[in-house]
C-alpha cells in the first residue's frame, strides 16, 4: 500500500500550515548540515558555509523526491517570501550596528583614511561585477545569435548578480525580469530559476575553486594548512552584548526583542517608501517611472539599508541631544540578526532552484559559470598585485571567496593563510563592501534594464565606460598613493 502524500500535506493550496512546515524544514536542513560538516570530511574540507551545505542537500532531496512521487516538499511562495523579505531585514540589522561611543570626537584623520581605503575597495568588487556582466552579456549574445534564438541576450548580465552578490539578489532581480517577461520562453519564473542555478554554481567555485588556490598559496608560502571539525565557520566577532549607556539585558522588555522590534519598524517604513514612489510614479503616467517600479521593489534591500542609516543618524541624534537617554541599538544581537537572515536566506534560496525546469537553459548557466570563474580569479589575482601588495595573497583569496559566492565564503578562505586576521584584508572586505552599496547603484538599475527591448547595446556601452573608469582609479590609488 502506497503512501499518499497530499492526504499528509496538503501541496494544492499554499496555506499557512505548508509555509510553517517549510519554515521548519529550512532550519531542520540548517541542523543537519551543521552536523555534516563538522563530522563528514569532505564537507569539512569544501570550505563551504553551513547554509549552503544546506541548501544544496535540500536541493537534490526536493529533486529526489519531485522525480519520485511527484510531491515539492516546500511552498514555493514561502520560500520565495523568505528570500525576499530576509535579505532586506538582514541589511536593516547591518546598517543599525552602532559601536561608537556618542560622547567621543570622531578622529578626522582615521575617519578619512578609512574612506580612501573603502573606496578603493568598493571600486574593485564593483569593478568585478562590471566583468562579470560583461562576460555574462558576451556568452548570451553568442548563444542568442546562433544555438538559442529565443535567449534574450541581455540575460548574460545575471553572472554578476549570482556570482557576485548571491542567490539573494539573483532572486530579486529574476523577479524583476519575470514580471517584465524577459525569459517567458522558459516559463513562468525561469528568470528566477536561471540566477539561482547562476548563484549555485557560484558557491561551487567559492569552494572547490577555493580549495585549489588556497592549497596552491600555501605551497608557495610554505604553510601547512590544518583542518578539524572544530573549525569555525564565518565571520569573528568582538562586539559586546551590553555596552556603556545600553538598554539592559531585561527590564520590562527584553533587549532582544527591542533589537527585533526596531529591525520590524525599519521595515514597515521602508515598505511604506516603496508603496508611495509606486503611488506617485502611477500617478505621473510616464511610462518610464511606471517601468522603474519593479525596480524598486526588487531593490528594496538597498532602499531599507539607506532608511536603516538615517535612523541611526537620527538615534545618535537624540542621544546627544539628551532626548534619548539611552543607546538602544546593539551591535552583538544586530549581528545576529543579519546573521540569521542571511544564513535563512541563503539556503531558501538555493531550495528554490528547479534544476528539471531549467531546461536548455543550463547551456548559458554552465559555459558562463565556467568562463566567469576562470576570469574572475584572473582578474582579482592581477588587481590584488597592485592594489593590496603587502598581503596579496590574502587580499586575493578573501575578495574571490566573496565574489563568486558570498563575505562568509570570502573570510573562510581568507582564514586558511590568514588565521589570526592579522592582515587587514577582512577589513576591506566588510568596509568595501560597505562603499560598493553606492558605487553600485548605477549598475543595479542598469542590471534591470539590461534585457529590455532596444536596450542591450547602450546599457553594455555604459558598463564598459564604468568599468574602465573604476580600473583607471584602482590603478592610480595603488600607484601613486600610499595606504
Amino acid at each position: 500500500m502506497g503512501i499518499d502524500f497530499n492526504s499528509l500535506v496538503d501541496i494544492t493550496n499554499e496555506n499557512l500550515s505548508l509555509g510553517v512546515i517549510t519554515v521548519c524544514l529550512v532550519c531542520s536542513f540548517m541542523l543537519i548540515a551543521n552536523v555534516a560538516r563538522r563530522n563528514i570530511r569532505v564537507f569539512r574540507r569544501s570550505l563551504m558555509p553551513t547554509a549552503v551545505i544546506a541548501g544544496l542537500l535540500g536541493l537534490i532531496i526536493k529533486e529526489f523526491v519531485i522525480k519520485i512521487w511527484d510531491v515539492n516538499l516546500f511552498s514555493m511562495i514561502t520560500l520565495s517570501s523568505m528570500v525576499y523579505h530576509l535579505l532586506p531585514i538582514g541589511f536593516i540589522a547591518l546598517c543599525l550596528r552602532d559601536k561608537g561611543n556618542y560622547s567621543e570626537e570622531f578622529d578626522v584623520g582615521k575617519v578619512k583614511s578609512e574612506r580612501v581605503v573603502a573606496t578603493r575597495s568598493g571600486a574593485l568588487i564593483i569593478s568585478t561585477y562590471l566583468l562579470q556582466g560583461m562576460i555574462g552579456i558576451a556568452i548570451t549574445s553568442s548563444l542568442g545569435f546562433t544555438f538559442m534564438k529565443n535567449l534574450n541576450k541581455g540575460t548574460g548580465i545575471m553572472l554578476a548578480l549570482g556570482f557576485g552578490q548571491g542567490p539573494q539578489q539573483a532572486n530579486a532581480t529574476g523577479y524583476i525580469w519575470d514580471a517584465a517577461h524577459y525569459m517567458d520562453a522558459w516559463g513562468a519564473g525561469s528568470a528566477r530559476n536561471f540566477g539561482l542555478a547562476i548563484a549555485a554554481m557560484g558557491f561551487l567555485w567559492a569552494s572547490i575553486g577555493g580549495i585549489i588556490l588556497v592549497n596552491r598559496i600555501a605551497k608557495k608560502k610554505g604553510l601547512i594548512i590544518k583542518r578539524n571539525e572544530y573549525q569555525k565557520s564565518g565571520e569573528l566577532s568582538s562586539y559586546s552584548i551590553e555596552e556603556p549607556n545600553e538598554v539592559p539585558l531585561s527590564e520590562s522588555i527584553d533587549k532582544f526583542t527591542l533589537q527585533i522590534c526596531m529591525v520590524g519598524g525599519v521595515y514597515i517604513l521602508t515598505q511604506a517608501i516603496i508603496i508611495l514612489i509606486e503611488i506617485i510614479f502611477r500617478a505621473s503616467s510616464v511610462p518610464f517611472l511606471i517601468g522603474l517600479i519593479p525596480t524598486f521593489w526588487g531593490f528594496s534591500f538597498m532602499i531599507a539599508a539607506l532608511v536603516a542609516i538615517i535612523t541611526k543618524i537620527f538615534l545618535r541624534h537624540l542621544v546627544k541631544k539628551g532626548i534619548m537617554k539611552r543607546k538602544y541599538p546593539n551591535s552583538y544581537m544586530m549581528n545576529r540578526i543579519a546573521g540569521a537572515s542571511f544564513d535563512l536566506t541563503i539556503t531558501a534560496a538555493l531550495f528554490l532552484v528547479s534544476v528539471t525546469t531549467l531546461g536548455t537553459l543550463w547551456i548559458p548557466v554552465v559555459i558562463m559559470s565556467c568562463i566567469g570563474g576562470i576570469c574572475t580569479a584572473i582578474y582579482l589575482r592581477y588587481l590584488c598585485n597592485y592594489i593590496y601588495k603587502d598581503y596579496k595573497d590574502e587580499a586575493f583569496l578573501a575578495f574571490y571567496g566573496m565574489l563568486t559566492g558570498t563575505i562568509a565564503n570570502g573570510m573562510i578562505l581568507l582564514r586558511e593563510i590568514d588565521n589570526n586576521f592579522s592582515t587587514p584584508a577582512g577589513d576591506d572586505l566588510v568596509i568595501g563592501s560597505s562603499a560598493a552599496i553606492v558605487l553600485g547603484i548605477p549598475m543595479l538599475l542598469l542590471i534591470a534594464q539590461a534585457p529590455g527591448e532596444g536596450k542591450l547595446w547602450w546599457v553594455t556601452g555604459i558598463i564598459v565606460l564604468y568599468f574602465l573608469i573604476l580600473s583607471i582609479y584602482q590603478f592610480k590609488t595603488s600607484l601613486f598613493k600610499k595606504r
